[in-house]
């Protein structure tokens, strides 16, 4: 398993569609009654992180293992998911599948197995990751911690952080899975880098440098001391077009900073609340497994599982769900994406007056993109949910209860 799959989102945290944002309105509403989805068969369900029919379509004692392993990942109970998946690197069919996830949980669990990474560099990397997390330490102040944000060139929010007493702009990414800094913020703040290097992947799929590092973030009153980062070239983060920057970062904050947080964006009033999570784990519409989703319906009652991605500016479906979920053919059309080694126009399909359900509410888009569907290794992703369908109501991301709501 290449751990470039395993910390791509890390530096594709900067995706940017340049074109203007399309409308976008909200309603409290219902969503319509599921419609029944269908399957060719247990990996197919599987892949679409469909646990619970997935679980139905097993036919051998590894398919039903390995269902089981993503609902434990959607509960949250990381380890126990990580033993089974183990287990599963035995068997022939399950093996790819088992060793992919087994990769992309490494980054939240309590130890690496020996298994899920041939490669001696990549484990490596990940055990002093895991070293690192070991000498993390967050401290709350009394009151929760309410920052200005402002939004660039992208619709991703930027919020004032302090980085060993540095002051910086950090976009707020909860597709990233490990907060970024830039080169410059790294050096600046005299961020202590701890020699274990690797590539990763952008949103274009090019090679990034990377590097461990260990920071003091403090998010206006939350102080996370020795906070794992990696550090990047600082022009990585600043995204340019016919030769003028359109919108730039010093880092941001990625999934293992966002995670243990209860964040609200009130967007009408430009403030982001963060607060430690309750944690009241319950049924709900956000899940992590690798990297987190939401669960949404079509404006037809398709059921859908959106990678959250607040770093990308744009929602999108894959072009293999759009239709099922309602969207219609839609009209070919290009995209100019902006990622960590710089801009390219890619092929997309366009939708009009398009809408999803997901937090609680209807999301109405004046536009919406589908493009070809993205594979992790273990996961063939419906969509992304974007920034653009947060940039409207107050959005309440908590990660630790699974709570994801948006109200008008």
């Amino acid at each position: 398993m290449d751990l470039r799959r395993v910390l791509a989102l890390a530096t594709a945290v900067t995706i940017a569609a340049c074109s203007a944002a399309p409308k976008i309105s909200l309603e409290i509403a219902p969503a319509p009654a599921p419609l029944a989805r269908t399957y060719a068969g247990f990996w197919d369900a599987a892949l679409a992180l469909d646990y619970e029919t997935a679980d139905g379509l097993a036919a051998t004692q590894p398919e039903r293992e390995y269902a089981r392993a993503l609902r434990e990942l959607a509960e949250g109970r990381v380890d126990t998911a990580q033993g089974r998946l183990t287990e599963l690197l035995a068997d022939r069919q399950a093996e790819p599948r088992a060793r992919a996830l087994l990769a992309a949980v490494a980054k939240e669990s309590a130890t690496v197995p020996e298994k899920a990474f041939p490669s001696r560099v990549d484990r490596s990397f990940v055990e002093a990751l895991l070293e690192a997390r070991r000498g993390e330490r967050w401290h709350f102040g009394p009151e929760p911690a309410r920052l200005l944000f402002e939004r660039g060139g992208s619709t991703t929010p930027r919020v004032p952080v302090r980085a060993n007493g540095v002051g910086a702009l950090m976009g707020i990414d909860t597709g990233a899975g490990l907060t970024v800094i830039g080169s410059d913020l790294a050096a600046a703040s005299g961020a202590k880098r701890l020699g274990a290097r690797t590539g990763a992947r952008d949103a274009h799929g090019e090679g990034v440098s990377a590097e461990l590092a260990i920071v003091t973030l403090d998010l206006g009153g939350i102080v996370i001391e020795r906070h794992p980062v990696i550090v990047i070239d600082s022009a990585r983060l600043r995204f340019r077009t016919a030769g003028a920057e359109i919108t730039g970062f010093e880092g941001v904050l990625g999934w293992n900073a966002l995670s243990a947080l209860r964040m609200t964006l009130d967007n009408a009033r430009q403030v982001v609340t963060f607060e430690k999570s309750p944690a009241t784990a319950r049924a709900g519409d956000l899940l992590w497994i690798g990297e987190p989703y939401v669960r949404a319906r079509g404006s037809n009652g398709f059921p859908l599982t959106l990678f959250l991605d607040t770093g990308a500016s744009h929602t999108a479906l894959s072009t293999s769900v759009a239709r099922a979920a309602g969207l219609g053919a839609g009209e070919r059309g290009k995209s100019l994406v902006m990622g960590a080694s710089g801009s390219r126009t890619i092929e997309v399909t366009v939708h009009r007056d398009a809408s999803l359900y997901a937090g609680g509410s209807r999301i109405a888009f004046g536009e919406m993109q589908s493009v070809e569907p993205r594979s992790s290794g273990y996961a063939v992703r419906d969509g992304v949910l974007g920034a653009d369908a947060l940039a409207r109501g107050t959005v309440v991301i908590d990660p630790a209860s699974r709570e994801f709501l948006i109200t008008p």
